[in-house]
């Protein structure tokens, strides 16, 4: 192993980066920074209030009130026909309450027992919705003959524990540093290295190219499961962070991950001729998916064209497969869509990096 030119030049590639301060500043200080401003002033728990309406009645009473409701702008009205999908809803994030809305709903003087299911991870906004949904229900009681109460509220909590934006947070923030590792340190090593005529010399050398690429390509995607694991650690022991799913799915998610966002900054060192031209590059790829594939914030409130667009970002692959099974705990299998996502964008930037990328 010793004299293996390949294990050499990973082992001195290795000790280069860890060597050096401004990259191990941008690689592992700069996202727990980010981690932990957003997971203190807790950005989440700002937002309107996503309700979902099962209407089981069907009445002129109960078609009203889903019209009062979607009139009010701090409610985001979802109405749908199953209550099964809506509780899935709630154990996915995707809503905060569901109202469920019961045969016979103000059609009789009789007492309805009108249901609410509650996401026990946003309390601020499940505390909004009912004050909304009690104040409805009190108007149609007065507007109604008689003096007794024609409805009763009763809640019931289906998540099993309670999720916060941290939980949210954390799998995109891992997400979004592997992208910036990938693209930044290989678009700037390679570009200095070509620069310096490092590159050039190897030539000249019996160290063979594909030993060196090798050698890079290793010491960046095992700094890219190191990453993982160090965010994942600070937001396990400082943030009460769950990790439901297997953490070893999420690191093969990493490893392929990183493997897609290194082949696309070997794709810009390729094409850059200097620093002063990579650095636009890679930020004009690596901002759009830093604030468009749900890193900070969920994808919900974009606009529907712009959503479907963002869904087949390769950051947008990476960061659902992971939240999936960070707090669904959800199956690397499962995740085929996002393992599939990333290998199409791996094929087609291992195709553009090999056409642009040269070694003078």
């Amino acid at each position: 192993m010793k004299t293996n030119p390949t294990w050499v030049l990973t082992l001195a590639s290795g000790k280069i980066f860890l060597r050096d301060r401004a990259a191990l500043f941008w690689t592992f200080f700069l996202p727990v920074l980010i981690m932990v401003i957003f997971g203190v002033l807790n950005f989440g728990s700002f937002g309107s209030v996503s309700l979902g309406l099962v209407d089981e009645a069907g009445t002129d009473a109960s078609r009203g009130l889903a019209q009062g409701l979607a009139s009010i702008n701090a409610i985001k009205l979802t109405q749908s026909a199953s209550l099964g999908s809506e509780r899935q809803a709630l154990l996915d994030g995707d809503r905060q309450i569901v109202l469920v809305l019961p045969p016979g709903f103000g059609a009789t003087r009789a007492p309805s027992d009108v249901k609410v299911l509650y996401n026990e991870g946003r309390p601020e906004q499940v505390q909004v919705g009912l004050t909304i949904i009690r104040e409805a229900l009190n108007r149609m009681t007065l507007q109604a003959a008689g003096v007794q109460p024609l409805f009763t509220l009763s809640t019931e909590s289906v998540t099993s524990r309670e999720f916060n934006y941290i939980d949210f947070l954390v799998p995109g923030v891992v997400a979004m540093s592997i992208m910036q590792l990938g693209l930044f340190s290989v678009a700037f090593g390679f570009v200095q290295l070509r620069q310096r005529g490092i590159l050039r010399r190897l030539w000249a050398t019996p160290v063979r190219p594909r030993s060196f690429l090798f050698a890079q390509v290793v010491t960046r995607l095992v700094v890219s499961v190191l990453q993982s694991l160090l965010l994942i650690g600070i937001a396990v022991l400082f943030f009460d962070v769950h990790i439901v799913g297997n953490i070893l799915g999420i690191l093969v998610l990493a490893v392929l991950g990183g493997a897609v966002f290194l082949t696309m900054g070997f794709a810009i060192a390729g094409r850059a001729k200097n620093e002063n031209v990579a650095a636009p590059i890679a930020n004009i790829v690596a901002l759009p998916m830093m604030f468009l594939s749900g890193v900070f914030f969920g994808r919900d409130a974009m606009p529907e064209a712009l959503k479907t667009i963002t869904s087949y970002l390769p950051l947008t692959y990476l960061a659902d497969g992971m939240r999936a099974i960070s707090t669904q705990g959800a199956t690397l299998w499962s995740q085929w869509p996002a393992v599939l996502g990333l290998g199409v964008w791996l094929v087609v930037s291992f195709v553009v990096a090999t056409r642009l990328f040269k070694w003078e």
